[in-house]
């Protein structure tokens, strides 16, 4: 046995006129959506934060995995790992403790007794990760876990020293994930794994028309309904409102892969929402071009879109124009407030800025900032949708 950490092997036209102006309907097709803060977490051992080199803490399914040998040797374990053609196993041993986690099981040993596991130990980003509260827990420490916004405060000590003056919130545990008969359940989360909590959840009745069996996510994102013991299959989908820039957006979605199921077999159905539903229209002002600039092509010009939160600009997102339905665009778009430049490139000449504003709003300008929804034309249940105006400088 070597106590070694190991890394997973490497391998090595014509535009059409202003005046058309088509409706398409929003999708929710994958996009990239701006960086968001990530999820931070700090991690105290009796009042010390524990500094992680490399692979950061992470929650998987409301399980916090660390680094394996960083936590076995902060708590005073002794570590091994075994490696055979059929499993890898991470070992910590402190005086008359083993315990002993396999690689991708849900079942740990302790003491050589058998103890389930809600997530298993695994190989993320080449780094071993294992479960904190499962290791801290059964090695006679007191786990609390609280959560303030993004940030996340995991605490470990001795029985009853506990820094808070009031108990924390017990960190959340993972409901049992096994397919049952007649039940079906799963996870809704975010694009980043962050849960959605609330959403209303149904699974639709393939057999029978507006028949439906609904539940709610709760605060991990987790939802399970129990199905009506008749010969059918069953279609998953999930509806919630999300609030973004002070607008509230309401999305529709199904389960990931969208397959539907027999009742008597069950399933396990997760869902995940990716922010990509924004789209905009774009229409040249014809005029604005002289005879002295190059042949106008819609598809030479490139919007660059950089999002505006809390008066901070976060990563921009560059597309060049195309087809969007029947007009001339750019979609799967997060939904977020974004200020928008505007460069021809044409062929053959050097990348000329251009002006932009609302759709029939405003003055033209180097710049535009906008939200989605509040378009001049078309219906106001056109939530996802903006227009911009463009012209020649």
């Amino acid at each position: 046995m070597t106590a070694k950490d190991p890394s997973p092997p490497s391998s090595s036209k014509p535009d059409p006129a202003p005046s058309s102006k088509p409706v398409p309907t929003p999708s929710s097709s994958p996009s990239t959506p701006p960086a968001a803060e990530a999820q931070k977490i700090h991690v105290f051992f009796k009042g010390k934060e524990l500094q992680f080199d490399g692979t950061q803490p992470i929650i998987k399914n409301g399980t916090t995995l660390v680094p394996f040998r960083k936590l076995f040797e902060t708590l005073g374990f002794k570590v091994d790992w075994i490696e055979t053609k059929t499993y890898r196993q991470a070992i910590g041993t402190k005086s008359s403790l083993t315990i002993k986690l396999t690689i991708d099981s849900k079942t740990a040993k302790v003491n050589d007794k058998d103890v389930a596991l809600s997530v298993p130990a695994q190989i993320i980003s080449g780094k071993t990760m294992v479960p904190l509260r499962f290791i801290s827990e059964n090695s006679g420490y007191q786990v609390s876990y609280s959560r303030t916004g993004n940030i996340t405060t995991i605490e470990i000590n001795n029985p009853g020293t506990g820094t808070d003056q009031e108990p924390s919130a017990p960190e959340p545990t993972t409901p049992d994930l096994t397919v049952e008969p007649y039940v079906v359940k799963g996870y809704l989360l975010d694009a980043e794994g962050n849960p959605i909590a609330g959403a209303s959840v149904y699974a639709d009745n393939t057999l029978q028309y507006d028949s439906n069996i609904l539940g709610t996510t709760d605060d991990s994102g987790y939802y399970r309904l129990e199905l009506p013991p008749i010969a059918t299959t069953w279609r998953m989908g999930a509806h919630f409102s999300k609030t973004i820039e002070g607008k509230t957006f309401t999305y529709d979605i199904y389960a990931d892969g969208d397959q539907p199921f027999a009742g008597n077999s069950g399933a396990i159905r997760n869902f995940t929402w990716v922010n990509g539903d924004g789209y905009i229209f774009v229409y040249p002002d014809f005029y604005s071009f002289g005879d002295d600039l190059p042949e106008f092509d819609i598809n030479d010009v490139e919007i660059t879109l950089t999002p505006i939160q809390n008066g901070k600009a976060g990563k921009p997102i560059t597309k060049r124009v195309g087809q969007v339905n029947d007009g001339n665009g750019i979609d799967q778009l997060p939904i977020a407030r974004y200020k928008a430049t505007v460069r021809w490139l044409p062929e053959g000449h050097d990348p000329i800025p251009m002006l932009v504003r609302l759709n029939n709003k405003g003055e033209y300008a180097e710049s535009v900032e906008f939200t989605f929804g509040d378009s001049v034309s078309g219906a106001n249940t056109l939530d996802f949708k903006q227009e911009l105006e463009i012209s020649a400088p």
